[in-house]
C-alpha cells in the first residue's frame, strides 16, 4: 500500500519525468537545506526534501522513505527560471525546470532567498535577497500556526456536526488543537526551522 500512494504521488508530482530530464551529479553542495516544504507539480510535499546549492545547479532530493523509487535530480542554473508569486496568504518562489518547462518547485521565499544567497550570481533572478529576521521568522510560523489551528478546529467541529448531528466538546475541538499546535510551533521557532 505504501509503495503505491508513494508511487502515485510522485507520478502526479512529475518527479520520474524530472528524474529523467535532470539525471544527479555527483558534486558537492555549498549549501544543503533538509527537511524543507515544498509543492512539486500539484503534490505538496511537507517537510521531506532536501535542497542543495552547488556549483553547476541545484539538486533536488526527497527522505528515501517518502518516495522508494525518487531519485535526486540535478538541474543546471540556465534551466531554472524564478517567480515570485502568492500561495495561501504567503510569499513563495516557483522554480520552473525547463523550456519548454518539464517541472516546477514551489517554495517559501525565505527558503528561496537562502538558496539564492548561497548560490550568489549563479541564482537566475537578480537580488537583493534579505535574509530572514528571528522576528519575521516568528511573524511566519505565528500566522502559520493561526491558520492551521483555524482550519483544524473548523474541521473538527464540523465534520461530526454535519455527520452525527453532535457537538464534539471544546476541549476536543479547540484546546488540543491549540495546545498541539502550539507546541510545534515553539519547536520550529525555538529550533530555527521552518
Amino acid at each position: 500500500m505504501w509503495l503505491t500512494v508513494t508511487t502515485v504521488l510522485a507520478l502526479l508530482s512529475g518527479w520520474f519525468r524530472l528524474m529523467a530530464q535532470y539525471p544527479n551529479q555527483a558534486t558537492d553542495p555549498i549549501l544543503r537545506l533538509r527537511g524543507q516544504s515544498g509543492r512539486i507539480g500539484r503534490v505538496v510535499m511537507r517537510g521531506v526534501l532536501t535542497l542543495s546549492v552547488c556549483s553547476e545547479g541545484l539538486r533536488v532530493g526527497m527522505m528515501r522513505i517518502f518516495g522508494p523509487f525518487c531519485q535526486d535530480f540535478f538541474v543546471p542554473w540556465e534551466h531554472i527560471k524564478v517567480l515570485r508569486t502568492t500561495v495561501l496568504f504567503s510569499s513563495a518562489a516557483k522554480l520552473q525546470f525547463g523550456n519548454p518547462v518539464v517541472g516546477t518547485l514551489t517554495i517559501p521565499v525565505h527558503v528561496a532567498n537562502r538558496l539564492a544567497r548561497a548560490a550568489m550570481e549563479r541564482w537566475p533572478e537578480a537580488g537583493p535577497f534579505t535574509e530572514e529576521t528571528r522576528g519575521d521568522r516568528f511573524r511566519r510560523l505565528l500566522a502559520e500556526y493561526a491558520f492551521g489551528t483555524i482550519m483544524v478546529v473548523l474541521f473538527l467541529t464540523f465534520v461530526p456536526l454535519a455527520t452525527v448531528g453532535v457537538r464534539p466538546p471544546l476541549a476536543a475541538t479547540v484546546v488540543f488543537p491549540m495546545i498541539f499546535f502550539g507546541v510545534v510551533f515553539l519547536v520550529r521557532f525555538l529550533a530555527g526551522k521552518g
